[in-house]
């Protein structure tokens, strides 16, 4: 079963901030649990920096106050779909950068962070831009106070003494490590 959240943006790129921060906020609402949330939170974050200015930038030919775009992440088997939809006919170019460019690398980022990368065009004109995220597993909930972890060990009980362990320094070496006499300082 797949979760999906949508935003329309006017096509400005003061609005980016606005698609990272609804990002953020949508995330949790698609069924990621928190380990996957924070693995995929920054590189979602650069792919839809990245999908949203080259909306504005190149798929409205600069900023259009007139002009909508629709965000959209999609969760669904373990993979984020991140897209932009543009009213724009060209397709996304890979450009060389020079060393003192400030644009450029775009493409090269998103595609370092993906797994999938395309542009769905439509038959009535514009494209939509899209990314695929792929997430860790999702973590299985933990065992409740009455639920067995080990067919042998229980769950601790609420009146159970819980005691502190500090940590110990390692002792002993690995195999194939020089025993040491002392530890440098």
């Amino acid at each position: 079963m797949s979760s999906i959240a949508s935003l329309e943006f006017v096509a400005e790129r003061e609005r980016i901030g606005d698609l990272r921060r609804w990002a953020r906020t949508a995330l949790p609402t698609l069924g990621l649990d928190g380990r996957q949330q924070e693995a995929v939170s920054d590189d979602l974050q650069l792919v839809l920096s990245e999908l949203g200015t080259n909306a504005v930038v190149h798929g409205c030919g600069g900023e259009r106050p007139d002009v909508m775009l629709t965000a959209r992440l999609r969760y669904d088997a373990g993979v984020l779909r991140v897209s932009v939809t543009d009213p724009g006919l060209g397709r996304p170019e890979y450009r060389s950068a020079g060393d003192e460019a400030t644009c450029g690398r775009g493409l090269m980022l998103v595609t370092a962070v993906v797994s999938r990368f395309g542009v769905e065009e439509f038959p009535e004109g514009g494209k939509e831009i899209w990314a695929e995220i792929g997430l860790p597993e999702q973590a299985r909930p933990a065992a409740t106070a009455g639920e067995q972890v080990h067919p042998r060990v229980e769950a601790p009980r609420a009146d159970a003494l819980v005691r502190e362990f500090r940590p110990r320094p390692a002792v002993g070496r690995l195999p194939g490590q020089p025993a040491r006499d002392r530890i440098p300082a």
